[in-house]
């Protein structure tokens, strides 16, 4: 990395020299104009060039934090790793004591030893590089935990608008795919960059005493090595961009269409999806074959260096033993280590290529982590009070999922505490906006949202979300027990008082029916329950929240009539006290509710208190 700043540096003091030095060259119209032309091509170029510079650094930073609570062990990893390499200058070493000396000197009683010393040479790399992998493998697992761990408290705390403009396939694909990316990094290519580095080191220093003549002919190929990585580093790195993009687009399609799977079929679009998914599948295998040749291309350069520079110390190492300059044990030695030089430095093509890729990974967690949507406690937010009395106002409040189609519009409503209110009105008119920036899922564009009197942005959101509960039409429940479901909304409570909302739920005969009762597990997203099931479970689970205020969004849309009459009337008393918001197209919890109010057009159109009285008559 600091090589790269330096050659930039470099090139942008040469770029700026040559603009300085052209105020003196071109004094004449036409060299000021060719002069400001330089000036606009150097201003254009260096932001772009900081801007990149400044993102590495970034990415850098970001990957240091994680690798920085498992240093102990990557240290560990590293010193066996130089221990590994310094015994690879043994045995080079050993068979040039075995060609030049044992051999020709008929030392007999010398060749056990021999024999041992190469033996325990290559046992003690071994086992070094055996204890430097275990080391590194055991830093590697703990940091991809750790890293998922807080992606995903991260996640957590996203808004609501970061998720519904996010594909579910892609953010999965971040955190499986592009995680092990970032453990392959530190557990692969880091060490492999280290032990490169490491033996590079020490077998030019060993080389440059046995035979500096020799080292002179390897040496000007190290820069045109440098040069060619350099050459590769954009193709690589935006190969290696597109790869993972169109892998997380492909992924994104299989999450949506697997979990609607039923849907397709009803559609019988089923050739259409197949399409689409082969559209996408070969845009990620040809995003992936042009990695890979451009990979292989930047391999063969790198391979025909290499094989210059063996066939140049052969050349005149052999010339040398010809004319007596060196034994032909030094010979064997000096090949060995040319090997050890340029086999690591070969294999870099896999370390760089590894690096994209990790990079790549990089930049996508980095997208996550620093999402700005982000619905925070301000420093002096306070907690609600235990005996809230649920009073809700909206302030001329302003709302929109994307700039251009406004949702509400100076909307301002007031409900007092205890009271039932009904929002009524075709689809769109923003009712379910209001219950979800009274739960503060979002937040509004303009205007206040008030509970109890205070901005809900001046709440903790742990404290409003326990006395705010929103129950939206389609509910999500977990794969796990009945019983185990409905905890989630308070796990301290009691079988009576699981029991109790389940009666007003409407859920005993669903308990009944069910061949484990309350420890039945209920699938995937509770995909064993019908839709009615499910929002009756999903209701019940949030009656053990001991809401303050209670926002039902369409939450009895898949029962019928009779069973929802059944169900809110069996609320009645245990509501009493608790300021509801009930969203609904259907008669009935209009007639339940102490206050109808009609949305339009994201404003209020219509309050009505006698609602069921008017439907009487």
């Amino acid at each position: 990395m600091s090589r790269t700043r330096l050659v930039e540096s470099r090139s942008f003091e040469r770029s700026w020299f040559q603009v300085v030095s052209g105020l003196y060259r071109h004094l004449t119209p036409n060299g000021v104009r060719k002069l400001a032309v330089q000036v606009d091509t150097v201003g254009a170029v260096l932001p772009t060039r900081i801007f990149m510079l400044n993102e590495r650094h970034s990415e850098i930073r970001w990957l240091a934090a994680q690798v920085r609570p498992f240093l102990r062990l990557h240290v560990g990893s590293y010193v066996c790793i130089v221990i590994a390499s310094i015994l690879v200058l043994v045995d080079p070493l050993i068979v040039r004591l075995l060609i030049d000396d044992v051999i020709p000197q008929r030392r007999v009683a010398w060749l056990p030893l021999v024999a041992a010393a190469f033996f325990l040479t290559y046992a003690g790399r071994l086992g070094f590089d055996s204890l430097a992998a275990m080391l590194n493998f055991r830093a590697v697992q703990k940091m991809t935990f750790r890293s998922r761990l807080s992606l995903l408290r991260h996640l957590q705390r996203l808004s609501a608008e970061y998720h519904d403009n996010r594909p579910l396939g892609d953010t999965l694909h971040r955190l499986q795919v592009d995680v092990d990316q970032v453990g392959t990094l530190s557990g692969e290519v880091i060490p492999s960059a280290l032990r490169m580095a490491t033996v590079f080191t020490l077998v030019m220093t060993t080389m440059l005493v046995l035979n500096y003549r020799l080292t002179a002919i390897v040496i000007p190929l190290i820069p045109v090595f440098i040069l060619v990585r350099r050459r590769f580093h954009d193709r690589l790195r935006r190969a290696s961009d597109t790869v993972q993009e169109q892998s997380g687009k492909m992924i994104g399609f299989l999450e949506e269409h697997l979990s609607s799977i039923v849907q397709v079929q009803l559609l019988s679009c089923e050739q259409r999806e197949a399409r689409r998914f082969a559209r996408l599948s070969a845009d990620a295998v040809r995003a992936q074959i042009k990695r890979r040749g451009t990979e292989l291309f930047f391999s063969s350069v790198l391979y025909l260096i290499i094989v210059t520079g063996m066939a140049g110390v052969l050349c005149y190492g052999s010339y040398q033993v010809m004319t007596g300059a060196m034994t032909a044990g030094s010979l064997v030695a000096f090949y060995g280590y040319t090997l050890q030089l340029f086999m690591p430095l070969y294999g870099v093509v896999d370390i760089y290529s590894k690096l994209q890729r990790a990079g790549a990974s990089v930049r996508r967690l980095m997208e996550i982590t620093e999402a700005k949507m982000i619905l925070r406690d301000r420093p002096e937010a306070l907690a609600l009070v235990a005996n809230a009395s649920g009073s809700v106002e909206l302030k001329d409040v302003s709302f929109s999922y994307h700039e251009d189609r406004p949702v509400l519009s100076g909307l301002s409503l007031r409900i007092n505490p205890g009271e039932r209110v009904a929002l009524a009105g075709i689809s769109g008119n923003g009712k379910s906006t209001i219950g979800r920036l009274v739960a503060r899922l979002y937040d509004a564009r303009a205007g206040t949202v008030l509970v109890e009197g205070s901005d809900v942005r001046d709440i903790t959101l742990k404290s409003l979300r326990s006395s705010v509960i929103f129950v939206p039409q389609d509910p999500v429940l977990f794969d796990v027990t009945l019983r185990e479901n409905l905890l989630y909304g308070n796990a301290e409570a009691s079988q009576d008082e699981l029991e109790k909302v389940a009666q007003l739920a409407q859920l005993e005969n669903l308990v009944s029916r069910l061949p484990r009762g309350w420890d039945e597990p209920l699938g995937p997203r509770g995909g064993r329950l019908s839709g009615g099931e499910r929002q009756r479970v999903a209701l019940a689970r949030a009656l053990l929240q001991r809401p303050r205020i209670l926002i039902l969004d369409e939450c009895t849309s898949a029962l019928d009539a009779l069973t929802e009459t059944r169900l809110l009337s069996g609320l009645d008393g245990y509501l009493q006290n608790v300021t509801t918001i009930i969203i609904s197209h259907r008669p009935y919890p209009m007639k339940w509710a102490d206050r109808v109010v009609f949305m339009d057009c994201g404003q209020i159109s219509e309050q009505s208190a006698d609602y069921a009285d008017s439907e009487s008559a």
